[in-house]
């Protein structure tokens, strides 16, 4: 039977070690990353941020190399996901720049040029991914497993 705690009869309180809806939500909100993702196809910005959305991921969207370095200087992302050919700059390029301003965030290159040379860069770069467009859904969700932040597990009290 499922309730929510609101409904539970007069009197019934909820006893030490009982587990609530909240103790889950905190515990969510505990994972919640912020992914930042630079492209200038703005279909591809809004098709992926529609799917991050979907999953409560916290996203902003870049279309050139300069306002990505300007968002990386000034917010921490976990996980950018970054195109190679951008207006101003190469998201290999990029890349380096971004891993040497904020070490820990993880990067995935997004791009319609799969060529060997190309993944090998990305991934001999520190590249969590290497996703060839157009993308599956299931890839960006395997790139998002991959990049959630972990804490480390620790014990509930009185244990």
């Amino acid at each position: 039977m499922n309730y929510d705690m609101r409904d539970r009869p007069e009197g019934m309180e909820p006893r030490k070690g009982d587990i609530r809806c909240g103790t889950l939500i905190a515990f969510v909100a505990d994972m919640t990353m912020k992914v930042l993702i630079v492209d200038d196809n703005k279909l591809v910005c809004l098709g992926l941020g529609r799917t991050l959305s979907k999953r409560n991921i916290v996203h902003h969207a870049v279309e050139d190399g300069k306002n990505a370095l300007c968002e990386i200087r000034g917010t921490f992302y976990d996980l950018v996901f970054l195109d190679i050919h951008l207006p101003d700059a190469n998201g290999l390029d990029l890349m380096q720049e971004i891993r040497r301003i904020s070490p820990d965030t993880k990067i995935v290159i997004l791009s319609s040029d799969g060529s060997k040379n190309n993944v090998r860069r990305a991934l001999a770069g520190g590249a969590l991914r290497f996703m060839e467009k157009p993308y599956d859904i299931s890839e960006v969700m395997e790139v998002l497993e991959a990049a959630l932040p972990r804490k480390p597990a620790s014990r509930p009290p009185n244990e």
